[in-house]
């Protein structure tokens, strides 16, 4: 099961673990379970942290819960995808859309009147 760790990423199991443990992490905790999975010498802890971190940070399969907690995408019902979204509005829930067309509206409303506003410009 070793060789098996070692050929894969440390970012694909960070992914696995936080799967099999079904909550969000700490970084530290998390990185640091991924690179004793990984089992390859390490020069420099922060360095190793920073690399593992970083790759994180950079997978759309994984997102920040605030104050250094770590999750995955897929546990957020408010995170909508493009697959299940896709081109149609409709499936957007309508409390969102609606307060998001009334803020435009209101945006548009407010930039149309300063601009119509005599003397205002130079």
């Amino acid at each position: 099961m070793t060789d098996m760790m070692k050929q894969v990423s440390e970012v694909e199991l960070a992914y696995k673990i936080l799967q099999k443990t079904g909550h969000s992490m700490y970084f530290r905790e998390l990185i640091t379970e991924v690179l004793e999975l990984k089992g390859r010498r390490i020069h420099s802890l922060a360095h190793a942290m920073s690399e593992v971190h970083t790759q994180i940070n950079m997978d759309s399969r994984f997102v920040h819960m605030g104050k250094g907690m770590w999750g995955l995408v897929e546990w957020s019902p408010q995170q909508l995808s493009a697959h299940s979204v896709g081109d149609d509005a409709d499936s957007v829930p309508s409390s969102f859309s609606s307060r998001r067309e009334k803020l435009f509206e209101e945006i548009q409303q407010e930039y149309v009147a300063s601009a119509a506003e005599p003397g205002e410009r130079e």
